[in-house]
């Protein structure tokens, strides 16, 4: 068994949830592109939509996505600090 450290664990949980938060259509569409980089008109093709309902797809992905990893924006002062 692979042993991770907890901040990995942790982060393999939110995206465990994030993914779970995603409609099916999306969640789906999402991991084609991202895990099996598959093209926006593949995609398409394969789910009977169009090239702008899967960029939308996307996009709703990766809203939910930044709500679970980052739930709180960052104030605008902060990246001053840097």
């Amino acid at each position: 068994m692979i042993k991770l450290a907890s901040k990995n664990r942790r982060l393999i949980r939110k995206l465990e949830q994030a993914m779970l938060r995603m409609a099916p259509c999306d969640r789906v569409i999402f991991l084609g592109h991202f895990v099996d980089d598959a093209t926006f008109f593949e995609l398409a093709r394969q789910h009977g939509v169009s090239v702008a309902e899967v960029e939308a797809a996307l996009r709703r992905g990766l809203v939910i996505l930044a709500d679970i990893l980052e739930p709180e924006p960052q104030r605008w002062w902060r990246f001053w600090r840097r």
